[in-house]
């Protein structure tokens, strides 16, 4: 059965079906772009400039300027969100040299618990750091965890830091304190992430932004998934204990209540 969504693509709505791009496309032919992907609560895109601002971010760092500003590019995902009439779902624009692309479609979401491996795919920390379209690193090592029968991988960096995993940021909780890579190791600076750093503050759990190698996993109390989709999820894997990720969990819940109502 057809969708009866629309698209936006390059200045126009368009019914799913119908909504192409160039085969001569640069993104399409190289990966040569960037994208963001944001969740819709109840008609209502949460955060959605600072999703922006990082768009703008990985753009001005891989040369290309993009045709649309943050504030028009807002009004072009809640016009989708209204013509789609979309509920709970996934807001996602996609900015290549050639072309603007923005789609919103429904999606339910249930809350996870996650299982995960050390990944051999290391990961580029000059391209890292930015959300482009060349995801190629990441589907790997998402494919290294689907033939261990587990959920998802982390990657390393080139000095075998601790990155992130393939789409989301990671967490760590040991003595009562939140470790997470810095960004210096190159993890994708996460909307979550900066949300739950701020939210851990509030409840004054400390925060370190420093590099740990994987074996630092093995020795934490928990470990946690950060991102836009899933907000915050254990990974059970090298979780002892489950007492500070419901904590947070349950304050994510209620900033997300409060700026959206």
């Amino acid at each position: 059965m057809p969708s009866s969504n629309y698209a936006f693509v390059n200045g126009r709505f368009l019914p799913e079906e119908r909504a192409a791009v160039s085969i001569f496309d640069r993104g399409f032919l190289y990966g040569e772009g960037c994208f963001e992907t944001m969740r819709v609560y109840a008609g209502r895109i949460f955060r959605p400039l600072e999703h922006f601002d990082r768009l703008f971010e990985g753009l001005h760092a891989i040369g290309i300027e993009p045709v649309f500003s943050p504030e028009e590019l807002r009004a072009i995902c809640r016009s989708l969100v209204q013509r789609n009439n979309l509920g709970d779902g996934v807001a996602r624009v996609y900015v290549t040299r050639d072309s603007t692309v923005v789609t919103g479609q429904p999606r339910a979401f249930a809350p996870r618990r996650l299982t995960a491996i050390v990944s051999t795919v290391r990961v580029n920390e000059q391209l890292a750091r930015n959300k482009t379209a060349n995801r190629l690193p990441y589907i790997l090592a998402h494919r290294e965890a689907e033939a261990a029968g587990v959920d998802d991988a982390v990657l390393l960096n080139t000095m075998g830091n601790v990155v992130e995993l393939t789409t989301s940021n990671v967490f760590a909780v040991k003595d009562g304190a939140l470790f997470t890579p810095p960004l210096s190791d190159a993890p994708l600076p996460g909307v979550t992430r900066r949300a739950v750093i701020a939210l851990a503050g509030e409840l004054r759990l400390p925060v370190c932004e420093q590099s740990f190698s994987p074996e630092f996993l093995e020795t934490a109390d928990e470990v946690f998934a950060t991102s836009s989709l899933m907000e915050i999820a254990p990974v059970t894997t090298w979780s002892r204990r489950n007492d500070l990720t419901p904590r947070l969990q349950e304050a994510y819940r209620d900033l997300v209540r409060a700026e959206l109502t």
